[in-house]
């Protein structure tokens, strides 16, 4: 009777968190275009598939591993290509992450502690955010909530096989998300060397050696097979310099992560800007601002009560011991590699520390309760924990708030810490004890996650980029800046479409363009061949002039769009010498015929891309079939 009690809270959890990930998910569209294009375009071809291509003529690949697209490509095979259906999948592996962080702890801590892990996952905001999106992290959390099983069981029983299931696991991670995975593998390897001390230390290098090397062959092996391919046979390895994708991994989505210089702290925009990529300052203070705090660290304090008070646990367990190194590994691991990471950094990648922070916020609530409520702590622990967690959130919310928000969530967030507050006063007593339904009043700490997390539900977030936080519902204009108006876009490139498809005869490509942010709705839209010349940013050096002339010569491509939006200055020399060639040899198509703002063609205009203006080009159309009057 009591495990079919604790089964419907479970439900209950897993309801709230498929309504956080469902409600209003239509209007997220096709979530990242770059993504959902290259979905499109493996449902026409296998090749496509294996090769991880951006579009459908499998011309440059995404600058992703494969696995997480492939479950993606797999869903819309089932089940139809839709915008809904480029986002359910990552639905699902959020709801598995939250069966999955409750699993885990229940197995040593117990159901209530495993069902509130459980729901501040659920409502985490960074967690809901990236589950109703198409980006890769809510497939490599689950990848590594199972690693994270693996290592349980390979700290507890010493077997050589749980340890290889570990890193077997992390060898698919890197499949996902790259070395991104791999972050969490020191923590696995330590903890299974120090709860194993008894085992010989040559026996351990031995099988730190062959689970680490299966780890490693598994993650290399999708990369090692593509690079064996000639490059004449396969795509192009997208982001990388010299067309390898051992040179994206180790490289782009490696060492350039800690290489790059990263911008200084930027300074506050006169106005809300859309957020691209995470503008902070690199260094240990980085997660603790405000906007990076919270998208999963709401509850720091009681996960840092979590990993103390589980290590000096009542009554030595070595089982919990155990548990409390996995998961403090996992928080301390991803948090100083991205406190230190440079280059493009995404606010969004905050979401792999949501697991680890939940369950030791979980445990720290837990731990103090039953030191509280058996008297194995001073009373005043309990309520010291709950002002510091109280002082954190209000650090957090005037932070992303900046003095601004409206009213209403001013008088939420006083409300919710009143509702703490009077709990911290009842732990500072005896009454907690004596009336247990007061020790829930701390429950008032998840109001404001709950809506931080509301505003990726209630408000379309930049979906390429989702970052959830309760300054959006201060802030004049949405999140998504970027989006454009549905009412113009959409017919001004249905008459692009209807141009290009009526020239269209025997040519492999509808059309060329400068990168894939262009290309990406046009692949959607037709499920036609449209060319990304330089790649994801449009600086892949992937063709030269002599190239293209030999693709346009040989019939493969006719028209090439130059213009448009980008992330960059087109200022690389590839794109210069690209642009040239095609302005000297290719002829404009007049504008009347493909636009709707002829006009505007060619023409430059500012777009504020972070907190820096840059100057782009309204799109041109070039015929590279009719040769320019010279």
């Amino acid at each position: 009777m009591l495990r079919a009690f604790f089964h419907l809270p479970l439900a209950a959890i897993l309801a709230l968190a498929a309504a956080f990930r469902l409600w209003n998910l239509g209007e997220n569209g096709y979530g990242r275009e770059y993504y959902a294009a290259a979905v499109r375009g493996m449902l026409q071809s296998w090749h496509n598939v294996f090769f991880n291509s951006f579009d459908p003529g499998g011309f440059v690949t995404l600058d992703k591993p494969p696995v997480a697209i492939w479950i993606q490509a797999l869903f819309a095979k089932l089940f139809g290509f839709s915008g809904l259906n480029s986002l359910l999948p990552q639905v699902l592996l959020g709801l598995a992450a939250v069966l999955l962080v409750f699993l885990l702890v229940r197995r040593t801590f117990g159901e209530r502690t495993a069902l509130l892990a459980a729901l501040v996952l659920a409502v985490t905001p960074a967690s809901v955010a990236i589950d109703r999106s198409n980006n890769t992290e809510s497939c490599l959390i689950v990848v590594l909530l199972l690693a994270a099983w693996f290592a349980m069981r390979a700290a507890e029983s010493g077997r050589l096989r749980d340890l290889c299931g570990a890193m077997l696991m992390l060898g698919i991670g890197f499949n996902v998300k790259m070395a991104a995975a791999l972050i969490l593998a020191p923590a696995i390897a330590l903890s299974f060397f120090f709860f194993n001390r008894q085992i010989p230390f040559t026996r351990h290098l031995k099988f730190q050696t062959v689970a680490c090397g299966l780890m490693i062959a598994l993650a290399l092996s999708w990369v090692t097979a593509f690079d064996l391919v000639p490059a004449g046979k396969r795509p192009y390895a997208g982001s990388t310099k010299h067309n390898s994708m051992l040179e994206l991994a180790l490289l782009h989505n490696g060492a350039a992560r800690f290489t790059q210089p990263a911008a200084a702290a930027a300074p506050q925009p006169d106005k809300p800007h859309p957020v691209l990529y995470d503008e902070s300052a690199v260094g240990p203070l980085r997660l603790f601002r405000a906007l990076q705090a919270g998208q999963a660290a709401w509850l720091l304090p009681l996960a840092l009560a979590g990993i103390i008070f589980g290590f000096f646990s009542r009554g030595k367990n070595r089982t919990r011991d155990i548990a409390i190194a996995i998961w403090g590994g996992w928080l301390a691991s991803y948090w100083i590699v991205f406190s230190a990471a440079g280059g493009p950094f995404h606010t969004y990648y905050l979401a792999t520390l949501a697991p680890a922070l939940s369950a030791l916020a979980a445990i720290g609530a837990s731990e103090i309760w039953h030191r509280y409520r058996d008297g194995e702590a001073p009373r005043w622990l309990a309520s010291v924990t709950i002002v510091l967690a109280i002082s954190w959130q209000a650090w957090i919310f005037i932070g992303q708030t900046q003095f601004a928000a409206p009213s209403w969530l001013n008088w939420v967030a006083a409300l919710s810490a009143l509702l703490a507050m009077l709990g911290a006063a009842a732990f500072a007593g005896e009454a907690a004890r004596k009336y247990p339904a007061l020790a829930a009043l701390p429950a008032g700490l998840l109001v404001l996650p709950v809506i931080a997390a509301l505003s990726v539900v209630l408000i379309r977030p930049n979906v390429a980029a989702p970052v959830a936080t309760v300054g959006a519902f201060s802030e004049a204009q949405t999140p998504d800046a970027f989006r454009l108006n549905p009412r113009r876009a959409e017919p001004a490139r249905e008459k692009l479409i209807s141009f290009l498809k009526e020239q269209h005869g025997s040519e492999k490509f509808l059309v060329a363009v400068e990168n894939a942010l262009l290309a990406g709705p046009l692949i959607i839209a037709t499920g036609a061949p449209v060319m990304a010349l330089g790649g994801y940013l449009g600086t892949d050096p992937i063709l030269t002039p002599e190239k293209l002339a030999v693709l346009a010569e040989s019939g493969a491509i006719r028209f090439v769009m130059i213009g448009g939006f980008s992330l960059t200055q087109r200022n690389t020399p590839n794109e210069i010498t690209l642009r040239e060639w095609i302005l000297k040899n290719a002829t404009p198509v007049d504008p009347q015929r493909w636009s709707l703002n002829p006009g505007r063609a060619g023409k430059p205009f500012r777009l504020r891309l972070g907190g820096v203006m840059t100057e782009m080009t309204f799109p041109e159309l070039y015929d590279l079939r009719v040769k320019p009057v010279q």
